[in-house]
């Protein structure tokens, strides 16, 4: 979703199910829920995926849908992948939780809920192996305009989607293979907001648990931890401890993430055969 340069380069089969409630007790705090499921073919020269995410943010919606391809080019010891995905969104507000200072307004109809859809497209190459990624992304590419009320042109609005980079770049080192630590970057630049910086270290005991730190630039400290289910499934929890402008009124954001990761291709003697035995321990994009 926010590199389809990632798509099918992960295991065989890559689903994950995420849901994060943002700053709670705030009123009208952001929720999402998102879920993708991604693969590769052609002994892995091809990656192809879907994803479905849900934002609520106070009076709007938005549902996206949109489906990654990815081809992938193979070096000795890493893996250059470009990708291209496409979306529909549809884009709803909900006149009924949204307070004017004038009430009087006409270019809000506050009994009235209108939904309107738009398509987008973003792009994104990811290099990487077992041990570091590096990572670009441009998305909403089309810079689609969403248009409500189209039909009352009293109150006829318009909302334009504005191009997002996004950057990653992270490493994994370990001396003892039961203890891998794993420190990541993640950027994000938006034109008229402030440039986001993410810095994430986790250590990972015996590919069963792992635990770790992250700090958000200007806002956030986040801990979280996880746990590794028969080798394919694993479960996360984040909990985020505001440090920005907002941390009086909020007492923190929570998120929960579930993935299965699977490879049915198996050795004769039962091990796994990926082409970088360590990719589950990737930044859980």
């Amino acid at each position: 979703m926010i590199n389809p340069g990632v798509t099918g380069t992960k295991r065989l089969l890559d689903a994950r199910l995420n849901y994060r409630k943002q700053w709670v007790g705030y009123d009208g705090a952001p929720t999402t829920l998102s879920l993708g499921l991604h693969s590769r073919f052609l002994k892995g020269k091809m990656g192809a995926g879907l994803y479905l995410m849900q934002d609520k943010i106070g009076p709007s919606k938005q549902t996206n849908i949109g489906g990654a391809y990815a081809y992938h080019l193979r070096f000795p010891d890493c893996e250059l992948s470009a990708g291209l995905a496409g979306n529909f969104t549809k884009y709803t507000l909900n006149g009924n939780y949204i307070n004017l200072h004038n009430n009087q307004d006409p270019a809000i109809n506050q009994n009235l809920s209108n939904s309107t859809w738009v398509s987008d497209a973003s792009f994104g190459v990811y290099l990487y192996n077992d041990r570091f990624h590096v990572g670009a992304s441009g998305l909403h590419l089309l810079q689609s305009t969403a248009e409500f009320y189209k039909e009352d042109t009293t109150k006829r609005g318009l909302v334009k989607y504005t191009s997002q980079i996004n950057f990653t770049l992270g490493y994994n080192f370990s001396q003892n293979p039961d203890y891998v630590w794993e420190s990541t970057l993640y950027g994000q630049y938006v034109k008229g907001a402030p440039l986001m910086l993410d810095y994430t270290l986790r250590v990972h005991f015996f590919e069963k648990a792992f635990t770790g730190v992250s700090l958000r630039l200007r806002d956030a400290i986040a801990i979280h931890a996880g746990f590794t289910i028969l080798e394919n499934y694993q479960i996360s929890y984040s909990y985020d401890i505001q440090i920005g402008g907002l941390k009086k009124y909020n007492s923190g954001s929570h998120e929960i993430m579930l993935s299965v990761s699977h490879n049915i291709f198996k050795t004769k003697r039962g091990r796994d055969n990926s082409k970088f035995l360590n990719q589950r321990y990737g930044y859980l994009f």
